[in-house]
């Protein structure tokens, strides 16, 4: 019987990555999924027969033992949306906003190149639509997901010999606890229908790769 594929996602425990661990192992693949939050992770490993939970915390480096020993696809879906203005926001703001929206991804796509290069598989970036349109209201945010763009870009090029697909994927507006925004929220679009983008992602067959994939709501919401 052939090793099952396998997948690390991280920010596992609630909204879109939540989403796309459920998916994947409705698929039939081992998913290793990643957060802070013990507690959900186990509810998900419960309700979904191939999911293991695995707690860490993703600004701490480096991340030993994060790896499986089999990787095929590695979803960073883990991010924050930091607070302020650049009036207002402080050193340790930025800091820490791109140790997680940033740095964390570069990490782990270093930790498990090796196996992802073995397996030809894919690596995709859970990205904003502020990473492609200037936001104003929070510049720190967009400039962390700006820079997530610019290393999928260039780890894209830098793999492409290797194999290994590398794919963002630009949501809207979704309704999951991130988002504070004051509008309808039967208008934001569903976690799992981003999932399914990304999961479209990690299955498109292998004469290609999505590179960039926006998914937006019926009605463009502004607030």
């Amino acid at each position: 019987m052939p090793e099952k594929r396998t997948a690390l996602v991280t920010g596992a425990s609630s909204g879109i990555g939540r989403e796309i661990a459920r998916q994947l192992a409705e698929q039939g693949w081992h998913v290793r999924a990643v957060a802070r939050s013990t507690a959900a992770l186990e509810e998900l490993a419960a309700d979904c027969p191939g999911v293991e939970a695995y707690e860490a915390d993703l600004t701490r480096f480096p991340h030993p033992d994060l790896m499986p020993e089999r990787l095929d696809a590695l979803v960073h879906a883990a991010g924050m949306i930091p607070p302020g203005s650049v009036e207002h926001a402080t050193h340790e703001d930025w800091s820490y906003a791109f140790a997680l929206n940033v740095t964390a991804g570069a990490e782990l796509v270093r930790e498990g190149l090796d196996l992802l290069r073995r397996s030809q598989g894919t690596v995709v970036f859970l990205n904003s639509g502020a990473g492609v349109t200037p936001l104003p209201r929070n510049t720190l945010y967009g400039a962390t997901k700006h820079a997530l763009r610019a290393l999928a870009n260039g780890l894209r090029h830098q793999e492409q010999d290797n194999g290994v697909r590398v794919t963002s994927v630009f949501p809207g507006p979704t309704d999951t606890p991130m988002f504070t925004g004051d509008v309808e929220r039967s208008e934001l679009i569903q976690p799992s229908t981003v999932a399914r983008a990304v999961v479209e992602a990690i299955t498109a067959s292998p004469d290609t790769q999505l590179t960039e994939i926006q998914v937006r709501p019926r009605k463009e919401l502004s607030w």
